[in-house]
């Protein structure tokens, strides 16, 4: 394989540990809705799939299969919640700074593509200092793909880096989704077994590379 030159990180459960604040404004979210909470194994479930938020709240409630305008108000109220009490239940993976400046002093380009919200990703990275190691940051926004679509890769990625080979860059995920997203693009991809993904299917899918802990993460890139 060519010489590993940049690193696509995920956000939840590669970067950050998410679950708490997800569970927490998923289940405020249906409260203020006057809808049943899910229970948290149903929540985690959709963590574990790496699901955009949209799906995430399909999945929890039928009902807004048909009813799209309330899919559309849980959805704001959600990362309205997220903003106001779910960044307080952010943080880092031990390690994730310590890699990231390793990996960016190295001159590797360190890159977080999610489908979770661009606002909540910003402003955590920010409020954990880890934004100057970052070179771009590309989430669920207006115009943007969603992982797995690849497009995030050629229309949003490689026309930013002149040079850079799709098989030069990595992808760290811990879900499904991030390893579909891999091989869709072309990209080589490294398994986060320390994160929400499962087991059992996550392997199924034969990624090249598996981490248990972050800071495995500069060894690998190290030995390409």
């Amino acid at each position: 394989m060519s010489a590993i030159k940049a690193v696509i990180f995920d956000y939840d459960g590669t970067l950050f540990d998410t679950r708490p604040a997800i569970v927490h404004c998923t289940e405020r979210t249906f409260a203020l809705s006057g809808r049943p909470i899910p229970p948290i194994a149903a929540i985690l479930r959709t963590v574990a799939s790496g699901i955009t938020l949209q799906d995430t709240f399909l999945q929890l409630d039928e009902a807004l299969q048909r009813d799209r305008a309330a899919l559309q108000d849980r959805v704001k109220t959600y990362r309205a919640l997220y903003q106001d009490e779910g960044t307080a239940l952010l943080k880092p993976f031990p390690g994730a700074a310590e890699v990231l400046r390793e990996l960016r002093g190295g001159g590797t380009i360190c890159i977080v593509v999610s489908n979770k919200g661009s606002a909540a990703i910003h402003r955590s990275l920010d409020e954990a200092s880890l934004g100057p190691f970052i070179d771009l940051a590309l989430a669920d926004e207006a115009g943007l793909p969603k992982k797995p679509d690849p497009a995030l890769i050629t229309d949003h990625v490689l026309p930013r880096y002149s040079g850079l080979h799709i098989r030069q860059i990595l992808m760290v995920g811990d879900t499904t989704t991030d390893i579909l997203f891999a091989r869709a693009s072309g990209m080589p991809c490294c398994w986060a077994s320390y994160g929400y993904g499962e087991a059992e299917r996550c392997r199924a899918l034969a990624p090249e590379y598996e981490i248990s802990r972050i800071e495995e993460l500069p060894a690998l890139v190290r030995r390409h």
